[in-house]
């Protein structure tokens, strides 16, 4: 249906006498029976003749070229061909100009097997071979690559990126421009190369991602990323048998035997949000404490765990523990059935639950609020839920009494 879409914004163009052709990674895909996401249109029709054609749009990168075009309520991109001045912070081009030939726009993109356009009647333009580079699974530079890494230094990671999403090789003029110009990685956001190695993890063979960036000294500027990617490089392919990226980084992490503190370090140099950054470093207290041991299953108490983390944690934490496990499934199939049988074998979970309050315990004990309040219920809550205390008011301020008179003692 997209498609479909995107057909009628080729056809309006082609009526009013211009020509426009799909371009980039949506060919790439296609080429590759992958599905598409992202389709990119690009056309010798300047961005006043799109806006023309297109009353419904946004502007969303004149400057660029750039109109997105919205069909029935579906944006699409659509670039005039363009050359690029000079690069200026090894990102960014300082001024770009408005051609009429497909070639030249095509000639200032990344990689072959991006650089390669297709009209309506998919008919292929593909100056630089990229068809034949997709058939020898290769990433490789269009036109000198040490230009291309120059101009955009976020290109060296973008080349890891799809080696590892593809299975595909670096082309080796290509990987050997990458390693004379790994240095220039520093100039780019953070958050850029973040992305990048986020859709790296993601992909079906990180480990060929990290094999490249070890190879390539991509993190020579970073110390933690180098240390990452070089200490746990053994383990990396373990990250496809997680699901979330928290998962994915904390294995990882884990593997590179980074402590819950170089943890947060870590993910504080990478500039991720509070949120992601505290579920990853929980993984990574959770792990330390467990000590797993690769492809070595060890019998979980989970009980002092739920109480602690809580179900959804505890569940995340044993899809990272099969990773780390792997090798032997027949062992590790009981551990979320284990899980999952001591989780319901608990008569209570948290201290909501409890049939007392902090305010009963005042009153009972006939003491002033304090850090002991929150002390004793987790006490009354891991003899409740794992050691057979009867949850009745009675029952749980008498132990409660013991555990003060313990405390004093």
């Amino acid at each position: 249906m997209t498609l479909h879409l995107a057909n009628q914004i080729l056809e309006t163009l082609e009526k009013h006498g211009f020509e426009a052709y799909y371009v980039g990674g949506c060919v790439r895909d296609w080429l590759l029976s992958r599905p598409v996401h992202d389709i990119d249109i690009c056309t010798n029709a300047h961005p006043s003749d799109v806006i023309r054609l297109f009353p419904d749009h946004v502007p969303t990168g004149l400057k660029h070229g750039t109109v997105s075009v919205r069909i029935e309520g579906q944006f699409f991109e659509v670039t005039t061909y363009r050359t690029e001045g000079k690069y200026e912070d090894y990102r960014r081009p300082a001024d770009v100009q408005f051609v009429s030939e497909l070639r030249l726009d095509l000639e200032r993109r990344d990689f072959t097997m991006n650089a390669m356009a297709m009209n309506r009647a998919k008919e292929l333009q593909d100056p630089f071979g990229g068809r034949a580079d997709i058939a020898q699974k290769l990433v490789r530079a269009v036109g000198e690559p040490l230009e291309r890494f120059r101009e955009d230094a976020l290109r060296l990671l973008r080349a890891v990126r799809f080696a590892s999403q593809l299975g595909f090789s670096i082309e080796a003029q290509t990987l050997a421009a990458m390693q004379q110009t790994a240095p220039l990685l520093s100039h780019i956001a953070v958050e850029r190369v973040r992305e990048e190695l986020n859709k790296m993890l993601a992909s079906d063979s990180p480990q060929i991602g990290c094999a490249l960036i070890n190879k390539t000294g991509l993190f020579g500027y970073a110390p933690g990323l180098q240390r990452l990617f070089r200490d746990a490089a053994s383990e990396f392919w373990r990250a496809v048998h997680v699901e979330s990226l928290a998962q994915k980084w904390s294995l990882l992490l884990y593997a590179a035997r980074f402590t819950a503190a170089e943890s947060k370090a870590f993910c504080q140099s990478l500039r991720m949000s509070k949120r992601e950054t505290e579920t990853i470093v929980g993984f990574v207290e959770l792990l330390e404490r467990i000590q797993p041991k690769w492809d070595a299953p060890e019998t979980v108490e989970w009980g002092q765990l739920l109480l602690d983390a809580g179900w959804d944690t505890c569940e995340q934490l044993a899809g990272i523990l099969q990773s780390c496990w792997w090798k032997q499934p027949a062992q590790t199939h009981s551990l979320m059935q284990t899980l999952v049988e001591q989780y319901r074998a608990m008569p209570v979970k948290t201290m909501k639950e409890l049939a007392v309050t902090g305010l009963d315990l005042q009153v009972a004990l006939q003491k002033k609020a304090g850090e002991w309040i929150v002390h004793v219920l987790r006490a009354l809550l891991a003899q409740t839920a794992l050691h057979g205390l009867p949850n009745t008011p009675e029952a749980l301020i008498e132990a409660a009494k013991k555990e003060v008179a313990q405390d004093e003692h």
